[in-house]
């Protein structure tokens, strides 16, 4: 049994040989060879990478252009604006009115009556007078000489400014005009003669009234109101009022708005 086993068992290694098995130095070396990188899909990414950058600058390129090119028609249109603006102005200064030293003098003038104050008034004086006599320095009445009268009369003042007098400065550069008045001066003064009543009129014996008693009197009086009116600031006022008139009436003339205008 054994033999007839060992003899089929050398039958199927004739048949069937084992393979000899590979030296070891043939193993590692086999194991420690590397497959080399595929080169031309490495080549292939880098000019898909190359061409993906190229045409990112070149939008980029595209866009930077297309900014400067909107900047620069901006600036065209900003400069036209600006051309449009300036002729705008130039033809507003051209149609504005030219303010004169001329045009402002015969303004002030005409306004002569305008500028004139007015003071209305009643009062009373007395007047009495005698004789006298020196002796040895000394002055002395002389007895029934004594003549006296009290006068109740209506009066006038008038006060204005001599307005040929103004003094006019205009300056075209600083767009001002400046006018300069004199001060106020009493024009005239008159009492008037259907209003005086003479009351409590004496006469003396040796020394009566007369008609020129009466009119140095009314002239000393005037003299005195003239002073008391202007004590009482008459004069000032006729100033202020004077130089409102003057502004508001040359604040009229055409183009004045477009100045500064001083009234001093």
């Amino acid at each position: 049994m054994k033999a007839t086993e060992m003899n089929e068992t050398r039958q199927d290694l004739k048949e069937h040989p084992l393979k000899t098995p590979r030296p070891f130095h043939r193993v590692f070396a086999h194991f420690g060879r590397r497959k080399k990188p595929p080169v031309f899909p490495l080549i292939v990414l880098l000019v898909l990478c190359v061409a993906a950058l190229g045409a990112a600058l070149h939008s980029a390129y595209q866009r930077q252009q297309e900014m400067r090119q909107r900047m620069e028609l901006q600036n065209e249109m900003l400069a036209a604006m600006e051309r449009e603006l300036d002729d705008a102005n130039s033809l507003i200064q051209a149609a504005q009115p030219v303010i004169t030293s001329e045009t402002v003098s015969q303004s002030v003038n005409s306004l002569r009556e305008l500028v004139t104050r007015e003071y209305l008034y009643t009062n009373a004086g007395k007047y009495e007078n005698h004789n006298e006599v020196s002796i040895s320095s000394i002055t002395v009445g002389v007895p029934l000489t004594r003549k006296s009268f009290t006068v109740v009369y209506d009066g006038r003042i008038k006060a204005g400014i001599d307005l040929s007098k103004a003094q006019i400065s205009v300056n075209d550069t600083l767009r001002s005009v400046t006018v300069t008045l004199p001060v106020s001066e009493i024009t005239s003064h008159e009492i008037f003669e259907d209003t005086v009543l003479s009351v409590d009129e004496r006469d003396a014996l040796f020394n009566r009234n007369t008609i020129d008693d009466y009119n140095d009197f009314l002239i000393r009086q005037k003299a005195a109101m003239e002073e008391k009116v202007r004590a009482a600031g008459f004069l000032a006022n006729a100033d202020r009022e004077a130089r409102e008139i003057v502004r508001s009436v040359l604040s009229l003339l055409p183009g004045m708005d477009t100045y500064r205008l001083t009234v001093q």
